[in-house]
């Protein structure tokens, strides 16, 4: 019988130390299983950070999403002008006849008739034009791309006289296409952005009339918070941040372009990189998308819009702060959790030595643990209920919302949210004081519990806001159930040394929707509510009666 001495002789020993030295042998085994606790908190702790930042991110790309499409119109809005000018431009008689080919048999040219004393008005037309339209010069170009005539004709840098056959702009519209380029002034030295269209006679293309307006202007006419636009070669043409201009993407086309054709059109041969980092976060992949854009320390979500009809990029930056405190949290996450899982694991052991060692003290564990689940009883009851009303609380209401919306899907049957508001209870506080609001709350809280079935919810919700979760129905069928309610809070005045406090309510309700979220379903119910209140107060509506676009943003309604 030796063996099964050997084999029971571990749990005999455990037991021996178990009676003799309890709290030496709890300490030892907490020792010995210290790492694994640290183990099992630090995976935990990742995995939260990991859907902690899932959650954060797919909020900040709804965000991007909206603001990408918000600065594309604004650019769409701002080009469609722009790229219109030397449309117009390019139909007036007068542009169209200095770039037309002149009869051989034309008289030799007097003072009167030379090109300078010709073009003069022409020169001050465009002048004219482009102080007009807000742009930087106005010019024309016969077909071998010299300039004829240019709204600054008469300033030191006038562009009269100067060949821009090289520039993209040029070549597109002498193709008879509308020409668009991006690049520095050959003479102000002034970047901006550059607009050409063809000017033609019977159809045949005889010259260019193009318009620019440089950075400060345009700047003026979009918003670009935390956004900046590259042209084709991914250099940073506008910017919020002026110290990002004529800097370059990684891995830009710019870098490829000889040093010759950079100083043409940019004037510069170096670009500076704008860095553009992933954001780093322990124990999480760099595939969340979070970038620091530039010497930013807070990440940001970066979204591109691709303009091809301009030949640019929109790069739209959401800004993730939450992110930063992410570690931070995972750091209070992974603590409690280790000094959870010790205590827990403390416990177990506690109870498993203290059982060996008497075992009468199960007797004693048991009836704690039988007062501790009572205690965590009364403290959910506690946690779930309006201390003032008695009635639920906000939290209750979440959970309930959920679990119904999910019956509801599985079986069918209808299901509505009621939003219900005490119409003037500020005055009530304001006049009486909070003790009688506090009177007047509880008051209706009553009334309205009188008048509900047995599944119904009523829930307090803030201040003099109530909701009632309606199970099994719909929206048109709870309409007499609220009318029921308003009807006997108006009819039962709150009782007052100064006499009876009338009281009405309004209220909306919402029917839900298989796909409808809950925080979108009490939008709806609330948006009824806030109809009612609009409409007179002391009022019921349906949320099928509310206009679309008061259901269809994220707050309620004005």
């Amino acid at each position: 019988m030796p063996l099964p001495r050997r084999l029971f002789s571990p749990f005999t020993l455990f037991r021996q130390h178990a009676e003799r030295t309890p709290i030496r042998l709890l300490l030892l085994m907490l020792m010995v299983l210290l790492p694994c606790v640290i183990y099992v908190a630090d995976r935990y702790a990742d995995m939260w950070a990991v859907h902690a930042l899932d959650e954060i991110v797919a909020e900040a790309r709804v965000r991007l999403a909206l603001r990408q499409r918000t600065v594309n119109d604004e650019f769409e809005l701002a080009f469609a002008g722009l790229r219109r000018l030397p449309d117009l431009l390019a139909l007036d008689d007068r542009i169209r006849d200095e770039v037309a080919p002149r009869p051989e048999t034309t008289p030799p040219p007097t003072p009167a008739r030379t090109p300078a004393a010709r073009r003069a008005p022409l020169n001050a037309f465009l002048k004219t034009f482009a102080e007009t339209m807000g742009l930087h010069y106005a010019w024309l170009m016969d077909h071998t791309g010299m300039t004829i005539a240019a709204s600054n004709y008469d300033e030191a840098d006038s562009l009269l006289g100067t060949n821009y056959a090289d520039r993209a702009y040029f070549i597109t519209a002498m193709s008879g296409e509308r020409g668009r380029q991006f690049a520095v002034g050959r003479m102000s030295s002034i970047p901006g952005f550059f607009f050409a269209s063809p000017v033609r006679q019977y159809g045949t293309v005889l010259g260019v009339v193009a318009v620019k307006t440089d950075l400060p202007t345009l700047s003026r006419r979009l918003r670009l918070d935390a956004a900046f636009v590259t042209d084709e070669q991914g250099v940073v043409v506008l910017a919020n941040d002026k110290a990002h201009i004529f800097h370059a993407l990684p891995d830009a086309p710019v870098r490829d372009m000889p040093v010759s054709a950079r100083i043409l059109r940019y004037k510069r041969e170096a670009f500076p990189e704008l860095s553009l980092r992933p954001f780093v976060v322990r124990g999480i992949s760099e595939k969340h998308g979070l970038t620091l854009i530039g010497d930013a320390t807070r990440p940001a979500l970066l979204g591109v819009t691709h303009r091809p009809q301009d030949g640019l990029s929109l790069h739209v930056a959401e800004e993730v702060g939450e992110a930063l405190t992410l570690e931070d949290r995972r750091q209070v996450r992974f603590h409690f959790t280790a000094l959870s899982g010790l205590a827990i694991l403390g416990t177990l052991l506690s109870s498993i030595i203290y059982t060996l060692r008497n075992i009468s003290q199960l007797r004693i564990i048991e009836g704690n643990n039988q007062a501790l689940t009572r205690l965590n009883d009364e403290l959910r009851r506690m946690a779930e209920r309006d201390h003032l009303t008695g009635c639920f609380n906000r939290r209750r209401l979440d959970e309930a919302m959920n679990a119904e919306l999910a019956r509801s899907a599985r079986s069918g049957h209808p299901l509505a949210l009621a939003m219900l508001d005490l119409d003037h209870f500020k005055a009530v506080n304001d006049r009486h004081g909070h003790g009688v609001g506090d009177a007047m709350l509880a008051h209706v809280t009553e009334i309205i519990r009188n008048q509900l079935r047995e599944p119904d919810l009523l829930a307090r919700v803030g201040g003099e806001e109530f909701a009632l979760l309606l199970p099994d129905t719909g929206e048109r069928e709870a309409v007499p159930l609220l009318e029921r309610v308003r009807r006997k809070v108006e009819e039962t005045p709150l009782p007052h040394a100064d006499g009876p406090i009338p009281m009405t309510v309004s209220a909306g309700v919402a029917e839900a929707r298989p796909d409808i979220e809950p925080g979108r379903w009490m939008h709806e119910a609330d948006a009824a509510l806030y109809m009612a209140k609009r409409c007179g107060r002391n009022r019921t509506v349906r949320a099928t009666q509310v206009p679309d676009d008061s259901l269809a943003g994220g707050d309620a309604p004005p």
